[in-house]
């Protein structure tokens, strides 16, 4: 059941990503359109201090016009960029932790009705706070959390995280870490 596509239009282009209006045959000869965002991916974090407590951030999130708690995360900077180097820097810029015990979990489509974006998430043991970490970027403002799993347990519960890589991180750390 697959779709060719026929046609494609750039509609929107930035510095992260491509947005194109497809025309395309359906499996059945039908045509119709998509609309697709191409983006470089990214990679993301479930970081865990010695202590066995999680690492989280808080920032304001302008598309959904709240606040959000999340794991951290971030777009590959260039194409073809490492995804374990994307959550190195993520995890450090965002947080002020290191760590240097990495093991990839997953890969994750979040987007899939709309975007070829494609996050690697991993989880980051023994985190440590660094003396001097990279800056964050200069347009974001976040909050640093560090929670325990009934913490952790009761967000997942009262809906105070909306985030799906978070939710996913959260559940894999509930179900197996502890």
């Amino acid at each position: 059941m697959k779709e060719t596509r026929i046609h494609r239009e750039l509609k929107y282009s930035c510095t992260f990503l491509e947005l194109y209006e497809d025309k395309v045959k359906l499996h059945d000869g039908r045509i119709s359109q998509r609309v697709v965002i191409k983006h470089p991916g990214g990679a993301c974090v479930l970081p865990i201090t010695p202590e066995g407590h999680v690492i989280l951030t808080k920032q304001y999130r302008y598309p959904i016009e709240r606040m959000s708690i999340e794991i951290p995360a971030g777009k590959k900077d260039v194409v073809g960029e490492d995804g374990l180097m994307c959550a190195m820097r993520e995890l450090e810029e965002e947080t002020g932790y290191g760590s240097k015990i990495w093991e990839k979990l997953y890969a994750v489509d979040p987007c899939v009705g709309y975007s070829d974006e494609r996050l690697d998430l991993f989880v980051a043991r023994a985190c440590y706070k660094i003396e001097h970490p990279k800056d964050m970027d200069e347009d974001e403002t976040i909050d640093v959390m560090i929670v325990d799993k009934y913490q952790i347990q009761n967000m997942l519960k009262d809906g105070s995280i909306t985030d799906g890589k978070t939710i996913i991180a959260l559940q894999h750390y509930l179900l197996v870490e502890v």
